[in-house]
């Protein structure tokens, strides 16, 4: 049995022509060669998660979730991290993003989440990560402090197309995956020893 910890990287963003996958895929890749981390990579464009939140899928409602909802609901709490890869748009995060955010309550709890954003601006989507640490603590979820931004990402590609600024970002990406790793591997023992208070 593997005692690696569980790390979801998700692909926040869901419409056409999206760059989310590329930077997800680095980092997935960088936790994977950690040696920490166990690696799942969820797009929430093939989660398809339903756009009308029903009683059925209310994560306080007792019973059974519809297919999509419930496979979803099994990645996460499988999860002990989170890193979370998205663009911003209109200063904040994508729709998709906090739909999906919103479906779930207890899958999220006492677990790290760590925050790679990119954007058109020099900010590099940093508004959509000061929402996700407004957003995430009401789920009782930790967004750690080191965070990788992609500021005018467009700006850096080469002649075949490729990125140029992920082998600058490497280093920050391992500090970040070692301060994600040290709170997973804590609120991992923390929620087996004792577990987390209903919210309510």
């Amino acid at each position: 049995m593997s005692d690696k910890l569980k790390l979801a990287v998700i692909i926040g963003t869901t419409r056409e022509g999206r760059w989310g996958p590329v930077p997800a895929k680095w980092i997935a890749e960088i936790a994977a060669q950690h040696g920490e981390f166990e690696v799942d990579l969820i797009d929430l464009l093939d989660a398809d998660l339903p756009q009308h939140l029903t009683e059925q899928d209310m994560w306080a409602t007792e019973g059974d979730p519809s297919a999509q909802v419930a496979a979803l609901s099994e990645r996460l709490h499988r999860a002990d991290a989170f890193v979370v890869v998205t663009g911003e748009y209109n200063m904040s995060i994508p729709a998709a993003l906090k739909h999906a955010i919103d479906y779930y309550m207890n899958e999220w709890a006492a677990k790290p989440v760590a925050l790679v954003t990119y954007g058109g601006k020099i900010t590099g989507g940093q508004h959509a990560a000061q929402h996700l640490r407004q957003v995430f603590p009401e789920l009782r979820t930790l967004t750690i402090r080191n965070s990788i931004a992609f500021p005018r990402f467009y700006q850096h590609f080469n002649e075949n197309g490729e990125f140029t600024k992920f082998a600058d970002e490497e280093p920050a990406a391992k500090n970040m995956l070692d301060e994600l790793g040290w709170w997973g591997r804590a609120l991992s023992e923390a929620r087996e020893a004792t577990p987390m208070p209903a919210p309510f």
